[in-house]
This record gives structure tokens, C-alpha cells and sequence, in this order.
């Protein structure tokens, strides 16, 4: 399925955002407060996301079955 392939990607895309953005933010790369938390909120948008995406696979699963 098409959905499912385009899918696994933008969570890939997703996550490695996340890493990136958890890594700036664990190694105190922030420049200021301000910056930090534009990456706190990023990382809270894509936490939502991912977990949409996530659901949304599963219910696709379920009308497949």
C-alpha cells in the first residue's frame, strides 16, 4: 500500500529530526533561551506527529485485516 510507504517515511524523517534536535538540546547547544524553546516546541510538534502517524497506521491495519 502506497499510504504505508510514504508513510514509514515521514516517520523516518520525523524521528531523525527528533534526534537532531534532542542532540542540540542535550549538549547545550541552544543559544539562548529563546531558542531553546523553539526546539522544546518542535520536538513537542513532532512527538504529536509521530504518534498520529503511528495511530493512523494501525487503524489502516485494521481495515486491511
Amino acid at each position: 500500500m502506497d499510504f504505508i510507504k510514504y508513510s514509514e517515511y515521514l516517520l523516518k524523517q520525523i524521528r531523525e529530526r527528533q534526534h537532531a534536535l534532542t542532540h542540540t538540546l542535550a549538549t547545550g547547544s541552544a543559544q539562548d533561551f529563546a531558542q531553546y524553546q523553539r526546539i522544546a516546541g518542535e520536538i513537542s510538534g513532532l512527538n504529536f506527529t509521530e504518534q498520529e502517524i503511528v495511530n493512523l497506521h494501525s487503524r489502516m491495519e485494521e481495515i486491511d485485516d
